[in-house]
């Protein structure tokens, strides 16, 4: 995709080395933005992945040998490709397990702000900082010169009580005024999630589920399925309130439900 917006998400990793290597990777592919991930230290215990069987090494159940005995086609798929992972070529074996189990490895921990400010130095172009949920560290990004914070929770699946995106997105935003772009990542599922988040202040907003559920479905046409349901959402509901575009969005086009209250 030679002419796409072309982003590059990079997470702390023990060996300093091979994360260099990856930012220079990146900037020598012409990759316009850095995203560096902070809120993944560790993998946290998600539980449903627990439930589901998900575990490293990988341990066939009866349930989900049923699951590939239900879908011959996928499985004959799966059997005559070949998985490759371009970063981890030095790795002895390829499969799934053993780069999954080396990954896992490689999170740094003990990375702070000031291995942010390293990587700020070695990054020439834009950088966004993903993972921030304190407005306190929103203003440590912006001060570091990361040009972007984007408010997440990973997903919900890191750390059980952890609160929404959403939720944590005005106290962020109050913290930094104009002086980076603030998008919101997290719980993005309609269009209409898309405006309210841009009438709350958000720059932008990012989503990885609806385009990962469009391809697991359709392929290459599922995510572009995906990508127009986003578009007609957006449009339907900008129509509905009445707003030309989503630049014209503001605070008065949302309601917290505690001003919808009604004494009778």
């Amino acid at each position: 995709m030679p002419d796409s917006e072309r982003w590059f998400q990079l997470y702390f990793l023990r060996d300093r080395e091979w994360m260099d290597q990856l930012i220079k990777r990146a900037a020598d592919a012409n990759y316009r933005v850095l995203c560096l991930t902070v809120d993944l230290p560790l993998t946290g215990r998600r539980e449903r992945d627990l439930r589901n069987g998900f575990s490293l090494p990988l341990r066939p159940t009866a349930r989900a040998l049923l699951d590939v005995a239900r879908h011959p086609r996928w499985a004959l798929d799966a059997l005559r490709s070949k998985i490759g992972f371009g970063n981890f070529k030095s790795i002895p074996s390829e499969g799934f397990t053993t780069v999954a189990q080396h990954v896992a490895s490689l999170f740094d921990p003990s990375a702070d702000w000031n291995t942010v400010a390293r990587i700020r130095s070695i990054w020439k172009g834009p950088l966004a900082i993903k993972g921030i949920l304190h407005p306190s560290d929103a203003v440590t990004a912006v001060e570091l010169g990361c040009d972007a914070v984007i408010v997440s929770n990973h997903g919900g699946r890191q750390l059980d009580g952890s609160p929404p995106a959403l939720s944590a997105l005005h106290a962020v935003l109050a913290a930094v005024g104009d002086r980076t772009g603030v998008i919101l990542d997290g719980g993005i599922r309609r269009g209409s999630d898309i405006l309210k988040a841009i009438s709350l202040g958000a720059s932008a907003t990012a989503s990885g589920r609806a385009f990962l559920w469009g391809l697991a479905a359709g392929g290459e046409d599922g995510v572009v399925r995906a990508t127009e349901i986003l578009r007609e959402e957006m449009d339907n509901g900008l129509a509905l309130i009445g707003a030309p575009d989503l630049g014209s969005l503001t605070r008065d086009h949302v309601r917290h439900r505690s001003e919808m209250e009604v004494s009778w």
